[in-house]
């Protein structure tokens, strides 16, 4: 069993206004990831932060949602707060804003979150690490919390982690899934491609 963790505490600031809510063709952007992750695991949860919790569960009252632990750390409190309540042993995170997450690169990563790797992500032979999605053990909340506590905010740092592995995904097919939306430019493109497959 995997349970699939959507990050919705962002700032948004390079959009200009919450990326989750954005509308994408009947629905909005996180509810096409809800539904894109609803294929392959058993359950989805809702990661936001104390300001957006209200606005993400008026338009997700069917999700779990979770309030950040703590405020202004990031999306590695977000991987915390979620590896804290978590009920299984593995866990994929995305972010709100991924809504091509291909469960091919999914089942991938979760394949190689074999015995020694508690935390893996992808490398792009041409665009380099991408952080997202990302498998994680429960176990590595322990790893997570000790970073937090030193301060640390970087998702880089936490792939430099002991037990942290970068799988190479070679298969061009899967390279879409690492698209985000993070500006006016890219919410147009999304406007133009089609979200479902």
């Amino acid at each position: 069993m995997r349970t699939g963790f959507i990050l919705a505490g962002g700032a948004s600031s390079r959009m200009g206004r919450d990326k989750a809510l954005l509308p994408a063709g009947s629905h909005t952007l996180i509810e096409h990831v809800c539904q894109r992750l609803r294929s392959f695991v058993e359950r989805v949860v809702v990661v936001g932060n104390a300001h957006n919790v209200r606005r993400l569960g008026d338009a997700l009252p069917a999700e779990t949602i979770l309030t950040d632990m703590q405020a202004g750390y990031g999306p590695l409190m977000g991987i915390y707060t979620g590896l804290m309540r978590t009920e299984t042993v593995l866990n994929v995170f995305v972010p709100c804003d991924m809504p091509w997450v291909e469960r091919g690169l999914v089942d991938r990563l979760v394949d190689g979150c074999r015995e020694g790797v508690e935390i893996i992500a992808s490398l792009h032979p041409l665009q380099g690490i991408q952080p997202f999605p990302l498998v994680c053990r429960r176990a590595a909340a322990r790893k997570i919390g000790a970073l937090l506590d030193r301060g640390e905010r970087s998702l880089q740092a936490l792939l430099q982690q002991p037990g942290a592995h970068l799988m190479t995904i070679d298969e061009p097919t899967l390279w879409r899934s690492f698209t985000n939306v993070n500006t006016a430019a890219d919410y147009a493109k999304l406007t133009e491609a089609p979200l479902t497959r």
